[in-house]
C-alpha cells in the first residue's frame, strides 16, 4: 500500500485508523497495535509531518509503567526504546523533546473526544504525565478524573489484550486515586481489583492473582470491610489448599504458586500474632518443596534448600531453618562433585614474558619491589571497562545473577545481574584477574629470589618506615617472611595476615578515625571488612588498595582469605605459592604509607 501524495489525505487516514478503534465495543487490542497500524500510512520521513500526526503516532508509541530510571525521564510514560551509540551520546523513541505545549492540548482534546476507554486512558494519561514538564501547569482534575476512570472501565468491561497491563492499570489508577484523597474513586479501585481477580486469577499463573491483597489489605487509605478481607484471605486459602492437593495427586506442581499464597498468608497472620497459622502455611511449602527435592539431583535440590532455609529464617521457624541447614551440609560434597571446573588456556610467546620478566626485575631490589607493588594493585577503572567489553561480547552471563559456591558446593555469595550489581561484578572479575595473573608474580618473585637475592632482609627495609606496623610485632612479621621464604606457606600465611589487619586498624586509629563499637556494655573491634571500607582508609591508600585488600582478606565474592583461614575454613591446598606471594605482596603494599617526608630505604 503506498504512502498519502498529502497531508489531507494523511489525517484522512488517520481518522480512519482511529475510528476503528475508537468505539466503545472494539476490545482486545492494546496501545502499540494502534501504533503498528498508523505506521503503515506515515511517510519515511517523519520530519516534516503536521504536529497532528505526530501527535497520534508517539501517543501509542510510549512504554507504560516505564522501571527503568537510568534510562527515563522520571514519569510514568517512557521511551519504547533506548540506544547508546558508546559514544556518549544517547537515540531514544519516542523522545520526550518531541513533545510540544501544542501537542499536550492536542492530546487533552483527544480524551474528552474519544470514546474507547484504552484510547482515553492514554490520552488523558499522557497529559497528566507531561503536562507540568512541558508546559509548567498542573493538569485539571476533570482530566485526572477521566484518566482514573478509564483504566478502572478498562478492567470492569474486560478490554484487555493482556491480563497483566490491565492489572499495572488499575495499580496507577488506585495509586492516583489515593494520591488525591478521593474516597470514591479509591472504592471504585477497589471492587474493580476484587472483581478483576475473582474472574481472572487463575490458581496455575500466580502472576494474575494476590493483587487484591498487596494492594488493599492494610492500607489505612482503603476502606477495606471485614468481610471483603476475610474474602481475600479465604481465596488465598483456597489456592493453597487446592495447589497443595494437586501437590500430592500429580508429580508436576507449582511450587512458586504455593509459596505466593502462603508468604501471603504468613505476613498476613504474622501482623495478627496468629503464630500457628504462620506455621501451617509456610511448612505447606516446605511439604511442594520437599517433594522436588526428593526427585533433584544435588545442585538442584540445594538452591531449593537455600530457597526453603530464607522462608523458615524470615518466619522466625528457627527449628526448621536449622534443619535445612543440616540438610544443605550434608549435600554440600554430592553438589561440589557436580560442578565441572571450566578452563581457559592463553597463548603468551615465550620471549614476550622473558622480556615482561627482565624488565620486571631490572634495577635495584627497591626498584623492583616497587614496580611489583605498584604493578600488581588492581586498578578499579579498568577492571570495569573490561567487564563492558567482556559484557558486549558474552551478553548472556551478565544479565542474570550467578551464585558463588564454596568446596563444599554451599552458596557463599551472589552477583546479580549487570545492570544491578556493577559492584559485584567488579569485586568477581578482580579475584578472577588475581589468579589469571598469579603465575607472572610467581615468576617475577622467585627470580628475584633466586637471582637477585631478595630475602627477608630486603622486605624489612622496605617496609621499616611505615608508621603503622607495631615494632613489638615485628619478631611476628620476621617468623612470617622467614616462614616465607623457607616456601613455608602455612606458617607465613597464618602469622602476616593478622599483622597486616592489625596494621590497617592502626592506620584508621591513627589517623583519627574509629575501630570500636559498644555490644552489650563493652567495646570490641570492628571487623576487619569495615575497617577496609572506612573513608580514611580510602582516602589514604586509595579506593583501588581497598577494594584490592577487600577482594582479598573479607570478600566472599572474592579470595576472602584474611575470614577463611582464620576461621578454619581454609582447605590445606589453599596454602600455596600463588596465596602465599598475594599475602606478601598485599604486606609489601603498607610500604606505601610512610611517615611525612621519609621513603621506604630501598628507594632511598
Amino acid at each position: 500500500m503506498g504512502f498519502p501524495d498529502n497531508y489531507n489525505n494523511l489525517i484522512m487516514k488517520i481518522d480512519e485508523i482511529l475510528h476503528v478503534f475508537d468505539s466503545e465495543g472494539r476490545k482486545n487490542f492494546e496501545e502499540h497495535d494502534v501504533n503498528e497500524e498508523l505506521k503503515k500510512f506515515l511517510p519515511r520521513n517523519r520530519d516534516d509531518i503536521s504536529q497532528e500526526c505526530l501527535a497520534e503516532l508517539i501517543a501509542f508509541d510510549f512504554s507504560e509503567d516505564y522501571q527503568n530510571d537510568k534510562t527515563g525521564w522520571g514519569t510514568y510514560f517512557g521511551p519504547m526504546w533506548v540506544i547508546n551509540s558508546g559514544d556518549g551520546t544517547v537515540s531514544e523513541s519516542p523522545s520526550i523533546n518531541q513533545i510540544k505545549p501544542e501537542i499536550i492540548d492536542y492530546w487533552r482534546i483527544r480524551a474528552k473526544a474519544s470514546r474507547n476507554p484504552i484510547l482515553i486512558a492514554r490520552y488523558s494519561g499522557l497529559v497528566f504525565d507531561f503536562q507540568y514538564r512541558i508546559c509548567g501547569t498542573n493538569p485539571s482534575f476533570e482530566l485526572v478524573r477521566i484518566y482514573i476512570d478509564s483504566l478502572i472501565q478498562i478492567a470492569d468491561m474486560d478490554y484487555h489484550k493482556n491480563e497483566h497491563n490491565t492489572i499495572s492499570k488499575l495499580k496507577r489508577a488506585l495509586g492516583l486515586s489515593k494520591q488525591y484523597n478521593q474516597t470514591d474513586l479509591i472504592e471504585k479501585c477497589k471492587l474493580a481489583i476484587m472483581s478483576y481477580e475473582d474472574r481472572h486469577g487463575l490458581e496455575n499463573k500466580p502472576t494474575l492473582w494476590g493483587h487484591s491483597f498487596d494492594l488493599l489489605v492494610g492500607d489505612k487509605l482503603i476502606r477495606l470491610s471485614e468481610r471483603e478481607e476475610i474474602i481475600i484471605i479465604r481465596d488465598l486459602e483456597l489456592k493453597l489448599d487446592h495447589l497443595g492437593r494437586a501437590d500430592l495427586d500429580s508429580p508436576k506442581i507449582n511450587p512458586w504458586a504455593i509459596k505466593a499464597a502462603a508468604t501471603r498468608l504468613a505476613s498476613y497472620y504474622k501482623k495478627k500474632g496468629r503464630v500457628g497459622e504462620v506455621k501451617r502455611v509456610i511448612l505447606k511449602v516446605s511439604t511442594s518443596f520437599d517433594r522436588i527435592i526428593n526427585h533433584a539431583s544435588p545442585l538442584e535440590a540445594s538452591n531449593w534448600l537455600e530457597q526453603l532455609y530464607k522462608l523458615f529464617d524470615e518466619y522466625d521457624l528457627r527449628d526448621q531453618a536449622e534443619g535445612v541447614l543440616v540438610k544443605l551440609r550434608e549435600l554440600g560434597p554430592k553438589v561440589a562433585s557436580e560442578l565441572k571446573p571450566i578452563e581457559t588456556s592463553i597463548d603468551l610467546p615465550r620471549e614476550e614474558i622473558e622480556a615482561y620478566i627482565n624488565a620486571m626485575t631490572s634495577g635495584s631490589i627497591g626498584d623492583i619491589l616497587n614496580q611489583v607493588v605498584a604493578r600488581y594493585i588492581p586498578d578499579k577503572v579498568q577492571t570495569r571497562e573490561q567487564i563492558l567489553d567482556l559484557s558486549k561480547v558474552a551478553p548472556l552471563q551478565y544479565l542474570f545473577e550467578h551464585q558463588i559456591t564454596d568446596d563444599k558446593g554451599r552458596m557463599v555469595a551472589l552477583v546479580g545481574s549487570l545492570e544491578n550489581d556493577l559492584e559485584g561484578h567488579i569485586v568477581f572479575q578482580v579475584s578472577q584477574n588475581l589468579s589469571s595473573n598469579a603465575f607472572l608474580l610467581r615468576m617475577i618473585l622467585q627470580r628475584s629470589i633466586e637471582r637477585l637475592g631478595l630475602s627477608k632482609v630486603d622486605v624489612l627495609k622496605f617496609i621499616e618506615n611505615c608508621p603503622i606496623l607495631d615494632k613489638e610485632r615485628m619478631v611476628i612479621i620476621e617468623r612470617g617472611l622467614d616462614a616465607y621464604f623457607e616456601n613455608d606457606f602455612i606458617s607465613a600465611i597464618h602469622l602476616l595476615i593478622p599483622q597486616i589487619e592489625e596494621a590497617l586498624r592502626n592506620l584508621v586509629e591513627f589517623s583519627g578515625g574509629n575501630i570500636l563499637k559498644p555490644i552489650n556494655g563493652i567495646f570490641q573491634l570492628i571487623p576487619f571488612g569495615q575497617v577496609l571500607k572506612d573513608d580514611i582508609l580510602v582516602k589514604v591508600l586509595g579506593e583501588d588498595i581497598s577494594i584490592y585488600f577487600q577482594v582479598l582478606f573479607t570478600d566472599q565474592r572474592g579470595w576472602n582469605l584474611r575470614n577463611d583461614v582464620c576461621h578454619g575454613m581454609a582447605k590445606p591446598s589453599v596454602f600455596n605459592h600463588q596465596t602465599a606471594d598475594r599475602v606478601l605482596h598485599a604486606f609489601l603494599c603498607l610500604g606505601l604509607v610512610q611517615e611525612k617526608g621519609k621513603t621506604n630505604n630501598l628507594s632511598e
